[in-house]
């Protein structure tokens, strides 16, 4: 009897990281399009193994953890003089599929494929290609605020162990900006 060996690549390619980054920061401008770009590239974040650790903080440390996430986008919305967007039901509905896809992105997908490198390299890495993406769509003047608001979401992504507490934070940060 012959047996057959197929063997799956566990780890993601630089490729595919870059790809990725490629497609999200070359959004088109329409809404929609932009929207539909954003969800092919966090299907295949969702798609991709991941490598990292399986949450251990449990639902009490996941909350604390998304909690400071939210706090800490709440205050920067609280004392910054930034005009809300204009907004819609299908508005936040979009901004927040936006944010769950980037997400998959960026704290499954990228932050997975950096963790075999250390903690401090997958939170600095997947935060400066979060900030780095956004710099076609807000311009280098939000740079160090995107920069930032990647460090955030990694970071939960480091201490709760899963994608999901800074996908939490990034819709409600999203939504602040139409409220």
């Amino acid at each position: 009897m012959t047996t057959i060996s197929v063997s799956r690549r566990l780890t993601p390619a630089p490729a595919e990281a870059c790809a990725g980054c490629l497609a999200l920061a070359a959004r088109p401008s329409m809404m929609l399009a932009a929207f539909a770009g954003t969800l092919v590239v966090g299907l295949a974040g969702a798609l991709a193994p991941d490598a990292t650790r399986d949450p251990t903080v449990g639902p009490i440390g996941w909350s604390a953890v998304t909690a400071l996430g939210i706090a800490a986008f709440a205050t920067i919305r609280l004392t910054t003089a930034i005009p809300p967007m204009p907004g819609s039901a299908r508005v936040a509905a979009m901004m927040a599929g936006a944010s769950v896809a980037e997400e998959l992105f960026f704290r499954r997908f990228l932050y997975g494929a950096l963790a075999r490198r250390g903690a401090a390299v997958a939170v600095l890495g997947s935060a400066l290609a979060f900030a780095v993406v956004h710099i076609p769509a807000y311009g280098n003047r939000v740079f160090l605020l995107d920069l930032a608001a990647g460090g955030v979401l990694s970071w939960q992504r480091w201490a709760s162990g899963s994608w999901t507490a800074p996908a939490a934070s990034h819709i409600a940060a999203n939504l602040m900006t139409i409220l």
